[in-house]
């Protein structure tokens, strides 16, 4: 499977300044998706998008940029950022997988949420933390129904326990966790 990974890391934060790039474990918290997503037997292209040239500076080399729109950031959908991210490449995948850059501490792994996906035929996965609120930290979409906009008519749930992280408080439970 050819799969495209989205990882949005605008730098904007409101709660906690320039959050996706706070370290946690020696690494800032982006490079934790990252690493989740290159974690997979597929092939995987991996794409961050931010409206920050810091956040470009810090990529590994196998980790492709998108230079996010302003208009792309704040309190947007993020679906709008997966689109436009899609609408920038010339390349066809089979699914897109979108990984928030604030869970550093996923549940499940890659291949655990894709094969989730694909023996139950959905269109679109999305976690769920433990009081099975919509978490989003992982999201996964068949390529084709994300590129046309399709509304998902198969939507699936997988539980994840990972750390949401918007305050400061959220930040320094995690980094105990790594330390």
């Amino acid at each position: 499977m050819r799969i495209l990974t989205i990882i949005p890391t605008k730098l904007d934060s409101t709660r906690l300044k320039e959050k996706n790039i706070q370290m946690i474990s020696g690494k800032p918290m982006f490079h934790h998706s990252i690493e989740y997503a290159q974690n997979t037997i597929h092939q995987n292209k991996i794409i961050v998008s931010s409206e920050s040239d810091k956040v470009n500076e810090l990529l590994p080399n196998d980790v492709f940029f998108h230079k996010r729109d302003l208009d792309l950031c704040g309190d947007v959908e993020v679906v709008d950022v997966y689109l436009n991210v899609i609408k920038s490449i010339d390349e066809e995948f089979d699914y897109v997988v979108c990984l928030q850059p604030d869970n550093p501490d996923r549940t499940n792994t890659f291949d655990d949420c894709l094969d989730y996906m694909v023996n139950n035929n959905y269109d679109d996965l999305i976690t769920v933390n433990d009081d099975y609120k919509r978490s989003g930290s992982v999201r996964v979409f068949k390529y084709e129904h994300l590129k046309n906009k399709f509304v998902s008519k198969r939507m699936g749930v997988i539980k994840d326990s990972a750390t949401d992280i918007h305050y400061k408080n959220d930040l320094d439970k995690v980094k105990e966790k790594y330390d």
